[in-house]
């Protein structure tokens, strides 16, 4: 096997007679032009996104682009998503507990209502049960945790109703 010779490579839609004068283009180096050539993401190239490929994601049987899509959707964090993705809850996730609603008993946390802890948990991006380790346990530490995650929730969804009610005209 000889070694691989990187012409004609085309980055979007423009066609380069080698690495070199790709990287001479975009300015970058010419081995970050072979290395995207390589791994398959010439669109890359020179745009300043570094890291993994964003992947598309399916909860609850819907497609989206990537996992802040879904947090935005189901209107959770992206750490809840991924979460119900590790544990094999995607197929699940939006949909009600499957657990006995009678057992169940709302808490509050800050100025946020929950109708359960199993529910506090998914939205502030907790593994199940976490809160109610928290709780019986006495824990500070954890409740702090719980606490700055509940603050952060609420500054979320008021910015988001902000933004609405400005896209909507009202209150301008």
């Amino acid at each position: 096997m000889g070694r691989q010779v990187y012409r004609g490579i085309e980055i979007r839609g423009v066609v380069y007679p080698d690495a070199n004068a790709a990287a001479a283009a975009l300015g970058v180096s010419a081995n970050a032009v072979r290395l995207a050539v390589r791994k398959g993401s010439q669109h890359r190239i020179g745009t300043g996104a570094v890291g993994v490929e964003p992947m598309p994601i399916c909860l609850a049987g819907t497609h989206f682009e990537n996992a802040e899509a879904a947090a935005e959707h189901f209107g959770v964090t992206r750490h809840a998503v991924y979460q119900a993705i590790a544990s094999g809850r995607a197929q699940e996730f939006g949909k009600p507990a499957r657990h006995a609603r009678l057992k169940s008993r709302p808490i509050a946390l800050g100025n946020l209502s929950f109708s359960s802890m199993d529910e506090a948990c998914r939205v502030l991006g907790f593994e199940r049960g976490y809160i109610s380790q928290v709780k019986r346990r006495g824990s500070k530490v954890g409740m702090q945790r719980v606490l700055a995650a509940a603050m952060r929730e609420a500054r979320r969804r008021e910015t988001a109703s902000t933004s609405q009610r400005k896209h909507e005209g009202v209150g301008t």
